[in-house]
């Protein structure tokens, strides 16, 4: 199998040296040229490393690639990744970004049954080092939107990821869980954005009170986009001021390196799709006939106003 990976931040990282590991033949497809090809180290938290010696880089979707890994951000979904999706094999394309019903619908658009909505069990970071540190969920496995017809593709796919140590299902309305998950956690990503670290969060009550305002219209408005995925709604529905700031402590006792992970990553180094997602957000909601007043002033706090 030939697999083309597009984006070769952590989690294409991932996905990509796990692959290699499990005997899938895999390229990286990335913007900037690589002139100086370093082997890619991958180290789970919990777990032994990898390492791919001798990645390949490419400009564009190989010819002879039976499936697309789309890993990158959300407002990365521009019309140049479109573009060089289209130009590449006419085989599926499944995408972990997360995707919100406006963006799932322009890509579905311009890509067709080619567009498979995918939600990872992975989350990383890489290091100062270069070395890309790793974890896998051991509650929720990674699921990819299950076609209308049965596609061999796909199923020899997820055969690999189990391979690989990434187990995976095909699900249906895995599209839906995407945008639905994504909204329901979305007003936390702003609180911290807006905050600039967690620490700064949990000290101002008012920025504080504003993010869980947002998450109640997160949920209402989650649950007229589809399904949440099981344990993102019972860490939505359970969480408030009283029980993240519990969490918190004790996530900096026996997890210091995820609350370290969660700090950088949801409130610096998204800041552009916090913003995307918000806005399209807050006008999914006007037509959803949601409220998204919280939800507004927390984009007007990272720096920008809804329209």
């Amino acid at each position: 199998m030939h697999v083309a990976i597009v984006g070769a931040g952590s989690i294409g990282r991932v996905f990509g040296v796990r692959l290699a590991a499990a005997g899938v033949a895999v390229a990286f497809v990335v913007r900037a040229a690589h002139p100086h090809v370093a082997p890619i180290r991958v180290e789970a938290v919990v777990g032994s490393p990898s390492v791919l010696e001798a990645p390949v880089y490419v400009g564009e979707v190989p010819a002879h690639a039976d499936v697309v890994l789309v890993c990158v951000r959300g407002d990365q979904l521009d019309e140049a990744l479109v573009a060089t999706l289209r130009a590449g094999p006419s085989v599926p394309v499944v995408s972990f970004a997360p995707m919100l019903p406006k963006t799932y619908a322009r890509l579905r658009a311009q890509l067709g049954e080619r567009l498979v909505a995918g939600m990872s069990s992975v989350t990383g970071y890489t290091n100062a080092g270069g070395v890309t540190r790793y974890w896998v969920s051991q509650s929720a496995k990674t699921i990819l939107d299950e076609p209308r017809a049965p596609d061999a593709v796909l199923a020899s796919l997820v055969e690999a990821l189990g391979r690989a140590g990434i187990a995976a299902q095909l699900e249906p309305g895995v599209h839906e869980t995407n945008a639905a998950t994504t909204i329901s956690f979305l007003p936390l990503a702003l609180g911290l954005d807006a905050a600039g670290s967690l620490d700064g969060l949990m000290k101002d009550d008012a920025l504080l009170a504003l993010t869980f305002r947002a998450m109640s219209e997160g949920r209402a408005l989650a649950q007229r986009c589809g399904k949440v995925a099981r344990w993102a709604g019972l860490v939505t529905r359970f969480l408030g001021p009283h029980t993240i700031r519990l969490g918190l402590s004790l996530g900096r006792s026996r997890a210091p390196e995820a609350i370290a992970f969660v700090e950088e990553h949801f409130g610096r180094k998204i800041h552009a799709q916090n913003v995307a997602m918000a806005e399209e957000a807050c006008a999914l909601a006007d037509e959803k006939g949601t409220g998204h007043l919280a939800l507004g002033e927390l984009l007007a706090k990272i720096g920008r106003s809804p329209a």
